[in-house]
């Protein structure tokens, strides 16, 4: 246990256990530096360097860099707030945001850096992609569904933005908005996508089982040529 950690260990148990002066324990006791390790001589000559030109992107992506790849995931929360708040949004910092949020669990923090980055560049699917897997952690199945359709329009042949839509639809009972989906893809995938046998497979099994008004399964041989394809 390091010297702060035990610390703030001793003020603890000197608050509960003893009649200590009023306001002596009212404020909770600050919490422990990160240890950063090896890199902290950096980390802290970078935070000093910002101090003096906040808005330098380059240090303020590699100390972004330097706390993901340490795992202080609190403080490159902080750093991108603080860029963001006297500089605004920075894409590279809101990638290693939700980066480091969503590796760590941390739902709330990562649909954050996600909408941010919507906000920012509301055109780029993988963004839209990104915030409904937020959605999705925290139980939000229709805006999961909302937000991914959205992903799809921007890219609909893209095979594992199809999967992650449709998984979505089936997960709300709405059949025939999946089955929607994969005619879609099917216009618009590339050919050895559109007529592989599991999309062919599950077009017709989805029509088969499904009666969607106005609507009608796309050819099981898929032999159109696809209006575009979509970029990776």
């Amino acid at each position: 246990m390091s010297a702060s950690s035990r610390s703030a260990l001793r003020l603890a148990i000197f608050c509960l256990s003893s009649g200590a002066v009023l306001g002596a324990c009212s404020k909770a006791p600050e919490e422990p530096e990160f240890d950063h390790g090896l890199k902290k001589p950096l980390v802290r000559k970078l935070r000093e360097e910002l101090a003096e030109t906040p808005c330098d992107k380059a240090k303020a992506q590699q100390l972004a860099q330097l706390l993901l790849d340490t795992g202080d995931t609190k403080g490159l929360a902080r750093a991108t707030d603080t860029f963001t708040e006297k500089c605004g949004p920075d894409v590279v910092l809101l990638q290693l945001a939700y980066t480091a949020h969503a590796r760590a669990g941390e739902k709330e923090q990562a649909l954050k850096a996600a909408t941010a980055l919507v906000a920012a560049q509301p055109d780029n699917a993988s963004y839209r992609v990104w915030r409904g897997l937020s959605l999705e952690a925290l139980g939000r199945t229709e805006d999961t569904a909302a937000e991914l359709q959205k992903a799809f329009e921007l890219q609909p042949g893209q095979r594992p933005i199809l999967n992650a839509l449709v998984k979505s639809y089936d997960a709300l009972g709405r059949s025939c908005e999946a089955l929607a989906a994969y005619q879609r893809f099917v216009e618009s995938a590339k050919p050895s996508e559109a007529k592989s046998a599991e999309v062919q497979g599950q077009l017709r099994e989805r029509a088969s089982k499904t009666s969607c008004p106005a609507q009608e399964a796309a050819p099981s041989d898929a032999g159109a040529t696809p209006e575009a394809a979509a970029k990776p």
